[in-house]
C-alpha cells in the first residue's frame, strides 16, 4: 500500500471515528449544560486539569514508541505493556497524595474526592492494549478507531445517565472514571493480547519515549495553565463558563486534526529517510490539514452567539466572547498540527520537547497578563496570542528538521488564509444586510450563515486552485477522492430492471 493511500485510509477510518467522537461530545455538553450548573463544570475542569498535569508527568509516549521502533518485537509489546502498568500506579498514588493539599489549595474540600475518582480514570486512559497501536503501524486504523468511540461513548453515556440522578458534577466525574476503566478492559477483547511482565526492552523504548514525555508534560500545562491559573483568581462558575467555552471551542479543530496527525504518524515514518520525500509530504500534509479544519474554527467564532443560544441556552452566554477567542486560537493550531508527528517520526523528539517549552515561556506570562487585565477574556486573548507565537515557533523547527523555509511554509497556506478571510467577510457581511430577519431566530441565521461561509470558502479555494494551474496537493487529492465516491455510488446504484 502507498503512504498517500495508508494515510488516506487511516484518517478516513480515525477520522469517522472522531467524527462520532465530536458529535458525542458535542450532545453531551449540551444535553449536561441543561442540567449542572457552571459552578459544576468548575468543579470539573479543577480536577481533569490537575488530572491532566499529573498524568503528563509519567506520560512517556509508550504506544507510539512501537510505531516508531525499525522492528517492534513481541519483548517491545510486552515492555510498553508493563511500563504502562507502572505508570498507571504512580498516576493514582500521586494524585491521591496530592488529593487533600490540592483541596486546600483551591479553597474546597469536595475536591479530596474528586481527586481520587478522577485520578483512577487518568491512571486507565492509557492503559489499553498496545496492539491497538501496533495495528496502525501496519496502516490498519479500524481496531483504534472502534476503542477511541467506545472510550467516548462509554464515558460520557455514564456521564449523562449519572448526571440525571445525582444532578451535580458527580455524573460526569464518575461516568468519566468508569468510561477510561471500561473502555481500556475492552481494548484487551478488540485484538486478544496475552500481556507478560518485562522491562527488557525499557532503554529502547524510552531512547525515543524520554523526550516525548517531557514534550507531553510541557504540551499539557500549555493546554491546561489557563485554567489551572484561572481556578485560583475567580470563583467555581466563572471557570465553569470558561471552562464549557473552552470545552466547545475544541471540538471542530480537534476532531477533525486529531485523525489526520495520528494517521500521518505511521506514513512519515515510512519515508523518514528519505528527505526530499519527506520534505514533500510534510508540506502537503501540514497545508492540507489546516485547509480542511481551519474553517470549521472560524466558522465557530463567527456563529458562536448563534450556535451557544441554540444549543445551550440563554443562560450560558456568557461564554460567547471567550468562545470566539478560544476557537481562534485553535484555528493558529491547525497551522501546525503536523509538524508534531514530523518530529516523532524523525526521532526528533527532543526538538518537539524544546518547541513546547519555549511555547510554555511565551504562553504563561501572556495568559496571566491576559487574566490581571482583563478577566476571563483577557486570559482567552492572551491564549490566542500566544499559539499565534506558537506557529512561528513551529515554523522554524520544521525549518530545522526538512530544510524548508519558514516564508514557504507560509506560502504554503495561501489558498487557506485567502479562503478564510473570503469566507469571514461575507458572513459579516451576510449578517449585516438581513438583521431584521435573523434577529433573535438563532437557528435560522446557522441555516442561512452556514452555507454561506462554506461556499465562500470552498469556491475561493477551488478558484485559487485553477488559477495557480491546478497543481498536485490536498485540493487535487480531494478532487480525486470526490470523484471515487462519485464513482462508488454511481456502481452501486440499483438498477431499473
Amino acid at each position: 500500500m502507498s503512504l498517500r493511500h495508508g494515510v488516506l485510509r487511516g484518517a478516513v477510518s480515525l477520522g469517522s471515528a472522531r467524527i462520532a467522537m465530536s458529535l458525542l461530545n458535542a450532545g453531551s455538553i449540551i444535553i449536561l449544560a441543561r442540567i449542572l450548573s457552571p459552578d459544576d463544570f468548575g468543579i470539573v475542569a479543577i480536577a481533569m486539569a490537575v488530572v491532566s498535569v499529573i498524568a503528563a508527568v509519567t506520560e512517556a509516549s509508550l504506544h507510539q514508541s512501537l510505531v516508531q521502533c525499525d522492528a517492534p518485537t513481541q519483548e517491545h509489546i510486552n515492555t510498553v505493556w508493563t511500563m504502562s502498568c507502572v505508570r498507571a500506579g504512580l498516576i493514582f498514588a500521586v494524585i491521591a497524595l496530592a488529593a487533600w493539599p490540592l483541596s486546600l489549595v483551591y479553597g474546597d474540600e469536595r475536591l479530596v474526592a474528586v481527586f481520587l475518582v478522577a485520578g483512577l480514570g487518568g491512571a486507565f486512559m492509557e492503559f489499553y492494549n498496545p496492539l491497538l497501536t501496533m495495528a496502525t503501524r501496519e496502516m490498519r486504523f479500524g481496531p483504534f478507531a472502534l476503542f477511541q468511540i467506545g472510550q467516548k461513548a462509554a464515558g460520557l453515556g455514564l456521564a449523562i445517565g449519572l448526571a440525571f440522578p445525582l444532578g451535580n458534577f458527580w455524573g460526569i466525574i464518575i461516568g468519566n472514571a468508569l468510561g477510561a476503566v471500561f473502555a481500556s478492559l475492552a481494548s484487551y477483547l478488540i485484538i486478544p493480547y496475552r500481556p507478560a511482565f518485562t522491562l527488557s526492552r525499557v532503554r529502547e523504548i524510552w531512547s525515543f519515549s524520554g523526550w516525548m514525555s517531557l514534550h507531553q508534560l510541557c504540551e499539557t500545562i500549555n493546554w491546561r495553565f489557563d485554567q489551572l491559573a484561572i481556578g485560583f483568581a475567580v470563583s467555581k462558575a466563572e471557570l465553569g463558563y470558561y471552562s464549557v467555552a473552552d470545552s466547545v471551542a475544541v471540538i471542530p479543530t480537534r476532531e477533525l486534526s486529531f485523525p489526520l496527525r495520528n494517521a500521518l504518524f505511521p506514513g512519515l515514518a515510512q519515508i523518514s529517510g528519505q528527505p526530499a520525500k519527506l520534505r514533500k509530504a510534510f508540506l502537503e500534509a501540514q497545508s492540507g490539514v489546516a485547509l480542511v479544519t481551519a474553517p470549521a474554527a472560524v466558522g465557530l467564532a463567527l456563529l458562536a452567539n448563534p450556535a451557544v443560544d441554540l444549543l445551550l441556552g440563554s443562560r450560558w452566554a456568557a461564554i460567547v466572547p471567550p468562545l470566539q477567542l478560544l476557537a481562534i486560537t485553535y484555528a493558529f493550531d491547525t497551522f501546525v498540527t503536523v509538524v508534531r508527528p514530523l518530529g516523532m517520526a524523525m526521532g526528533a523528539t527532543r526538538f518537539l520537547f524544546l518547541r513546547q517549552l519555549a511555547a510554555l515561556f511565551v504562553r504563561i506570562p501572556l495568559i496571566l497578563g491576559g487574566l490581571a487585565l482583563g478577566g476571563l477574556l483577557g486570559a482567552a486573548a492572551g491564549r490566542a496570542l500566544s499559539s499565534l507565537v506558537n506557529c512561528l515557533i513551529s515554523f522554524m523547527l520544521a525549518r530545522q528538521l526538512v530544510s524548508v523555509g519558514v516564508w514557504e511554509q507560509v506560502r504554503a497556506h495561501g489558498v487557506t488564509l485567502t479562503s478564510l478571510l473570503a469566507m469571514s467577510a461575507a458572513m459579516i457581511v451576510s449578517q449585516a444586510v438581513f438583521p431584521s430577519a435573523l434577529a433573535d431566530q438563532p437557528l435560522l441565521q446557522i441555516l442561512v450563515l452556514t452555507p454561506v461561509g462554506a461556499l465562500t470558502y470552498a469556491g475561493t479555494a477551488l478558484m485559487l486552485w485553477r488559477v495557480a494551474g491546478r497543481p498536485a496537493g490536498p485540493i487535487r487529492e480531494m478532487l480525486n477522492l470526490g470523484a471515487r465516491a462519485s464513482d462508488f455510488a454511481v456502481f452501486w446504484k440499483p438498477r431499473r430492471t
